[in-house]
C-alpha cells in the first residue's frame, strides 16, 4: 500500500486492484483539493466556535451522548478514540483514554480539528462524508503520511426525515490497538442516534401539526407549507405549481428536504443571509406552544395577483356566457356544489388532477366536465382504465408499440394513448391498480413529456394534462411501498374528493328524474311514474355503488316494467330487504309505505333476508332487526293459503 501511495503522488500507473476503489477515489479527491500530504495534522477551530456549533447541533448532540457513552464502555480497554463531529468534519465531542488522547493531539484528533477531506485528505470521518457511506481507512490508506499510523471507521448519520448529513460517528485508534469489529459498532451506532432522532422528530410533528391545523384551515386557498424548527418541510396543501407561476418559487417538493431560511436554529442575520428572493416576510407565520416555537407556517396567497386582470367569462358565437359544464353533474346538496365550486377552480390550471372516491361516485364525469372547463376543450379526452388490463396490454395501451415489438403487433406500429391525447386530456382511471414495475415509465412520461413505443428508441414529445382516479388511499400505499411516492406526489398536485351518494341523499331524487327522461329517450318511450313505495325504498338504500349502481338499478326496473308505472315488485329483493331493515329497527311505516303493498314488501324483505343467511334463521332475525319468535310469527303467516273468497 505504502508503494502504491508513492506512484499515485508521482502521478504513475498504479498495480491493478491494489488500492480499494473507495481509497483511489478519496486519493484522487485530495490531490484536486491540493492537500498537502506532509501536512502534520488537521487544522482546529476555536474554542467559542466548537461551543457555537455544539449549541446549532444540540439535538445531534444530546441524541448522541447515551449511544457514543455505550460505546465507550464497549470499547474501554481497547486504546481507541470515540468521537462525533458535525457534517463539515468538524469534531465536536471526543472520549477515550489518556494516552490515545495524547496521541491524537498530535495531529488535532481532538475537540475542534476539522477532518474533512479537503482539509487533511483520506481519513474515515472525511470520506464518509464525502460518499454518505460509512467507511474504515487502515493505516497506509490514509493521504497525509502524519495520519498513517492511525485506523479509522467512521459512519454517516442522516436525517431519518430528509436523508442529509447530520455528522459522523468515528472510532479511532493506532494500527496496533485496532480490531476488525470497529466498523460493524459505529454503523450500529449511527443507526441508534438516528432511531433516537426519528422518535424525537415524530413527537415534535405531531405538536407541530396539531398546533397548524388551523392555519391550513384559514389559508385553505392558498399554498401552504409548514416546516418544522430546523426549516423541513412537514407536510403541504394547495398548488405548488401555481405558487411557482405566480411569484417564482422555489421549494423543494419532497417532505424533510430543509430550507435553511426557516431554521430556527439559526441567528435571525443567517437565516436573513440565506433567504431566497421570492420568499416575503408576510407570508410567514410563527406555529407556537407554550414550550415556545415550534415551526413556521409558509401560506403562499393564489388569489389573483395585482399585474394580472380577472378574466371575463368566455362568451359563445352570439355573444352569450359559455354554458357551466359543471351545472350538467346533477346535485343540489352541499357535499356535490362544494365539489363542483372547487373543480370549476383547478379546471382552468394545467395541472394534474387526482380525483378520489368510492367506485361508481362520478369520477369520470368530473374528468370529462373538468376537460371541457380546460383551456383546451377542443383537444382529444382519452380514458384508460388502468385496473382492466395486464400489465404487458397496458403498456401497449399508454406508450404504443412499434412493427415487431411483439408477435402480433399490428404493422407500421400503434400510437398509445399518450400520443393520442396529445393536446387534450387523458384520463387515468384506477391508477391504483397500476402495477409497481410500470410505474416508473409513467413517471418520465410524466416529468420530461417524452414517450418512447415499446421496442423502439425514438422520443416523441407529448403535451397531456393528466387526470386520475382512485378509490384506493394512495398516500397510505405509497407509505407502505404499495404506489411510488414520487409518482404519488406527481399526480396529486391538486386533489377532489367526489362525496358518496350516500352522503348527498337529497340528490336522489334529481338524479332518478334525470335517469328517467335519459331512459325513456333511449327506449323512444314516455317517462315513467314511480310508485311512492318504490321511491321510498329507494331513498332508504345506502348506495354503495353509488351513482352507477343507481343507475343500473332503475334501468332494469325501467326496461321490465309494463305501461307507464314502475312498482315495488320489480325492486331487487336485496334493496328491498334493507329497505325493511331499516323500517322493522326504527319502527317508522310512512303514508306513502302505507298506501302502498306493504304485505308484499315485508314478504320479500323476509324471503330476501332467510336466502341471504342460507336458512339460519337467528342470523336472518338479526339481519332484519326482529327477534326469531317474531320472524318465527311472520314465517307461518306467509305460509296460510289467503282466505276464500265469500
Amino acid at each position: 500500500m505504502a508503494s502504491s501511495w508513492e506512484r499515485f503522488l508521482l502521478n504513475r500507473p498504479l498495480p491493478g486492484s491494489s488500492v480499494r476503489s473507495v481509497v483511489l477515489d478519496s486519493w484522487r479527491r485530495s490531490r484536486s483539493e491540493a492537500v498537502d500530504p506532509a501536512c502534520g495534522g488537521a487544522p482546529a477551530a476555536s474554542g467559542d466556535q466548537v461551543r457555537l456549533l455544539r449549541e446549532s447541533a444540540c439535538d445531534l448532540y444530546e441524541a448522541a451522548r447515551p449511544v457514543l457513552e455505550n460505546l465507550r464502555g464497549i470499547l474501554r480497554e481497547s486504546g481507541t478514540l470515540i468521537m462525533l463531529s458535525d457534517p463539515s468534519g468538524i469534531i465536536l465531542d471526543l472520549n477515550g483514554e489518556s494516552r490515545a488522547r495524547n496521541a491524537g493531539e498530535q495531529i488535532n484528533l481532538a475537540p475542534g480539528g476539522c477532518w474533512s477531506e479537503e482539509r487533511i485528505g483520506t481519513n474515515a470521518i472525511g470520506t464518509a462524508i464525502a460518499t454518505h457511506e460509512p467507511v474504515q481507512i487502515y493505516a497506509s490508506e490514509h493521504y497525509c503520511i502524519d495520519v498513517k499510523q492511525w485506523t479509522c471507521a467512521a459512519a454517516p448519520i442522516l436525517d431519518p426525515l430528509g436523508r442529509t448529513l447530520l455528522g459522523v460517528v468515528d472510532v479511532s485508534g493506532v494500527k496496533e490497538t485496532f480490531h476488525g469489529h470497529t466498523l460493524g459498532l459505529v454503523i450500529s451506532a449511527a443507526k441508534q442516534i438516528e432511531g433516537v432522532l426519528a422518535r424525537r422528530d415524530a413527537e415534535a410533528h405531531g405538536r407541530l401539526l396539531q398546533h397548524a391545523m388551523d392555519g391550513f384551515s384559514r389559508h385553505g386557498n392558498d399554498c401552504v407549507v409548514l416546516f418544522d424548527h430546523r426549516g423541513r418541510i412537514v407536510k403541504t396543501s394547495g398548488s405548488m405549481q401555481q405558487a411557482r407561476e405566480m411569484y417564482g418559487v422555489r421549494l423543494p417538493f419532497e417532505a424533510g428536504s430543509q430550507v435553511p431560511a426557516l431554521n430556527l436554529g439559526l441567528s435571525s442575520d443567517d437565516r436573513r443571509r440565506c433567504a431566497p428572493g421570492w420568499l416575503r416576510p408576510e407570508w410567514l407565520y410563527p406555529v407556537s406552544s407554550r414550550d415556545g416555537e415550534l415551526g413556521t407556517l409558509l401560506a403562499i396567497p393564489l388569489g389573483v395577483p395585482r399585474h394580472q386582470t380577472v378574466s371575463m367569462p368566455a362568451l359563445n358565437g352570439q355573444g352569450q356566457p359559455e354554458p357551466d359544464v359543471f351545472a350538467e353533474i346533477i346535485g343540489t346538496s352541499t357535499a356535490i356544489v362544494t365539489a363542483k365550486a372547487r373543480a370549476r377552480r383547478i379546471a382552468p390550471l394545467d395541472l394534474p388532477v387526482l380525483l378520489l372516491g368510492e367506485t361508481g361516485a362520478g369520477k369520470e364525469v368530473f374528468a370529462r366536465a373538468i376537460h371541457k372547463a380546460s383551456s383546451k376543450p377542443e383537444g382529444p379526452f382519452i380514458a384508460v382504465n388502468c385496473g382492466a388490463l395486464t400489465r404487458e396490454l397496458l403498456a401497449s395501451e399508454l406508450f404504443g408499440y412499434s412493427e415487431g415489438a411483439f408477435t402480433g403487433a399490428r404493422r407500421g406500429g400503434l400510437p398509445g394513448k399518450f400520443e393520442q391525447a396529445d393536446g387534450g386530456t387523458l384520463f387515468l382511471d384506477e391508477i391504483g391498480e397500476m402495477p409497481l414495475d410500470m410505474q416508473p415509465h409513467l413517471l418520465r412520461v410524466l416529468q420530461d413529456g417524452v414517450v418512447v413505443r415499446l421496442g423502439d428508441t425514438r422520443e416523441r414529445k407529448v403535451a397531456v394534462r393528466i387526470i386520475a382516479a382512485t378509490n384506493r388511499d394512495l398516500q397510505t400505499d405509497a407509505g407502505v411501498g404499495r404506489f411510488r411516492e414520487d409518482l404519488f406526489h406527481r399526480l396529486c398536485v391538486v386533489s377532489l374528493n367526489l362525496p358518496p351518494l350516500r352522503e348527498r341523499p337529497d340528490d336522489i331524487d334529481g338524479i332518478i328524474a334525470h335517469l328517467n327522461q335519459r331512459f325513456a329517450e333511449k327506449y323512444g318511450c314516455p317517462q315513467k311514474n314511480l310508485a311512492p313505495e318504490l321511491l321510498c325504498h329507494l331513498l332508504r338504500y345506502r348506495w354503495p355503488g353509488n351513482i352507477r349502481e343507481l343507475q343500473n338499478v332503475f334501468e332494469a326496473m325501467f326496461a321490465l316494467s309494463d305501461g307507464q308505472h314502475i312498482d315495488g315488485s320489480l325492486l331487487p329483493p336485496h334493496i328491498a330487504a334493507a329497505s325493511m331493515n331499516v323500517v322493522l329497527a326504527g319502527g317508522e311505516v310512512t303514508p306513502a309505505m302505507a298506501a302502498g303493498r306493504l304485505a308484499e314488501m315485508e314478504r320479500a324483505a323476509i324471503c330476501a333476508a332467510v336466502s341471504d343467511a342460507r336458512g339460519n334463521l337467528s342470523m336472518a332475525a338479526r339481519n332484519l332487526g326482529i327477534s326469531r319468535s317474531t320472524l318465527y310469527v311472520k314465517l307461518a303467516a306467509m305460509r296460510k293459503p289467503p282466505p276464500a273468497a265469500a
